[in-house]
């Protein structure tokens, strides 16, 4: 049953010094000093409206004093922030006092934006169901604290909510929070949020904001994800184990492969961007020691990062998706999933995988056994013909033995027809870090074999020239950094019909139209080097791409270092 907040409100008659109500047929000479408030249900008051709210103890005689909003150094250093999975109050409301009506309040870019959850359902005093907004003291204490708006991103049970709230600020004078509710799916309202959250990156004196969900798992998580790709440079591998550490091991049912989907396709805006500086200011880092067992780990993965994945690491391959009674996939060659396995095994011949197949519940125990090892053995085959060593391959069929996701539904049993790589054996590195944050020292021997492989490559491939790098702002051609492409000379000249397109990349440092120049300025300096060793340039062409498509965080020097590339793209054979 819904009720009106207004007909469950007290009102009372309160002297209010400079807060007047007049009638409009009253002349401008006659001033009412005195008003009525009303106490909603949840407490808090209003004078006209309802969702227009302030403070059971608000001080009206300083009503017209403006607060001074404290930088983001104050609230890291106030809420003792660490790490992006540092909770500021934990999942029953515990923790920092004064945030008490937050759960699983996390920074994600300090004293500028926070996610978490509403504290509801374990409210001491104020218990109720977890599908709501803030409770009461969770809008005035995020207001006391200076923060400039609140976002909600579901509905429900919002049409009861305040959309401002006046308040003391704890450091002094007034604040008026703004509280919205934003959809987390809809485009329109995740450029909308990134905007709200950039005005207060670039502006002190905006407050924090406060982006929450339920329980501060998955939404959250999400719109997380992408301002720390926006904002702090986060590459798709990052952004998306951040948001599996961030559901605090709530992150295994099939739907939210969409999500992760949604987060590496999610491209940043332009006019969004921060001048590193201000990244390097307000961007936490991500944990040093990072338990794996809390990601949902992938085959791509195990492609990009391979040093962080420990033996015995079970990854679903979600995009690998068997009709009934089915055993071989239509499309194979356009299968993200095959080839990153494709890529993590030709790139690496240390590594051994087993391939496990599985059924949903429908159907014999025999039967489903039988159709699991077929569907291991057809992807153990194409791996095979595709110059994967059988040596690194054993198959296994698990039947229906081994659900990953319930029976129950059309989605469960369409999920649990799926196959599994079990990593058996590799060179063994660090493994606590998720990535290794050393700047890479690529073999020769691994960016040869690229290179040979690029004339068999389909139309479209690219490569990085690892050991072509400059220096920040240069483009020349040094000693040290043709070797590889004297290896590209001769891999033109020996494959006389192909043709290539050079492109030069910057990382984020300094404006884009100057990156735009310096990357070009690259991409043409390789083209002359090639043109110089006798390539015929009507094969080649070149393009700058700026600081775009970046491969590394440009937040950490390495990352920056990397970015700093040329990429060859296979445009003809």
């Amino acid at each position: 049953m819904k009720f009106l907040l207004v007909l469950f409100c007290s009102c009372v008659l309160f002297p209010l010094s400079g807060v007047s109500l007049q009638d409009p047929g009253d002349p401008d000479s006659v001033v009412n000093e005195v008003d009525t408030i009303c106490f909603r249900q949840d407490s808090l008051i209003y004078i006209n409206d309802p969702r227009h709210t302030f403070s059971t103890n608000f001080n009206w005689l300083d009503s017209s004093e403006r607060t001074i909003l404290p930088s983001p150094e104050f609230y890291k250093t106030r809420y003792q922030e660490g790490d992006l999975m540092y909770k500021v109050v934990d999942n029953w409301g515990k923790g920092f006092d004064s945030l008490y009506g937050t759960r699983n309040l996390r920074p994600i870019l300090h004293g500028v934006a926070y996610r978490g959850g509403a504290n509801n359902y374990f409210h001491e005093s104020k218990k109720r169901k977890n599908s709501n907004p803030l409770p009461a003291d969770g809008i005035d204490n995020l207001c006391e604290e200076g923060f400039s708006q609140s976002v909600y991103l579901y509905r429900t049970n919002f049409d009861s909510a305040p959309l401002t709230h006046s308040c003391n600020c704890s450091n002094g004078g007034i604040n008026q929070m703004k509280y919205a509710q934003y959809d987390y799916y809809d485009e329109q309202h995740i450029y909308d949020m990134l905007k709200i959250v950039y005005e207060s990156a670039i502006n002190d004196s905006v407050g924090p904001v406060y982006l929450h969900c339920w329980n501060g798992w998955h939404a959250s998580g999400y719109i997380s994800a992408l301002i720390l790709k926006q904002f702090c440079g986060m590459s798709d591998i990052e952004a998306t184990a951040y948001w599996d550490l961030g559901t605090d091991g709530a992150n295994t049912s099939p739907r939210y492969n969409s999500i992760r989907e949604n987060i590496k396709n999610f491209q940043p805006y332009q006019e969004f961007m921060l001048t590193s500086e201000n990244g390097e200011r307000i961007c936490p880092p991500m944990p040093e020691i990072i338990d794996s067992s809390m990601l949902f780990l992938t085959v791509e993965h195990l492609a990009i990062v391979p040093e962080a994945i420990p033996i015995g690491t079970i990854m679903i391959m979600s995009n690998v998706k068997f009709a009934p009674n089915s055993t071989t996939l239509p499309a194979a060659a356009s299968n993200p999933d095959l080839n990153y396995l494709l890529d993590a095994l030709r790139k690496n011949a240390d590594l051994k995988i087993e391939i496990g197949g599985h059924t949903d519940k429908s159907g014999k125990a025999t039967t489903n056994k039988t159709l699991s090892e077929k569907r291991a053995r057809w992807v153990h085959d194409y791996l095979v013909k595709n110059g994967v060593y059988r040596e690194q391959l054993t198959f296994k069929g698990y039947g229906h033995y081994k659900p990953a996701y319930t029976n129950r539904t059309k989605d469960g049993r369409a999920a649990n027809r799926r196959i599994e790589i079990k990593l058996l054996s590799k060179n063994r590195g660090n493994q606590s870090l998720l990535v290794d944050e050393s700047p890479a020292d690529s073999s020769s021997n691994e960016q040869q074999l690229k290179l040979e492989n690029l004339p068999t490559s389909e139309i479209g491939a690219c490569i990085i020239l690892d050991e072509v790098t400059f220096e920040p702002g240069k483009s020349a051609i040094t000693d040290s950094n043709s070797t590889q492409l004297k290896n590209v000379v001769g891999l033109m000249k020996e494959n006389t019909t192909m043709m290539i397109e050079i492109g030069g990349y910057t990382d984020k440092s300094g404006i884009p139209e100057k990156n735009l120049l310096i990357s070009q300025d690259r991409a043409q300096a390789v083209f002359d080097f090639l043109i110089s060793k006798g390539v015929e340039k009507e094969r080649l062409t070149h393009v700058g791409y700026g600081d775009a498509k970046p491969i590394a965080p440009n937040k950490y020097r390495w990352g920056r270092d990397k970015n700093r590339r040329i990429e060859l793209k296979l445009t003809a054979l």
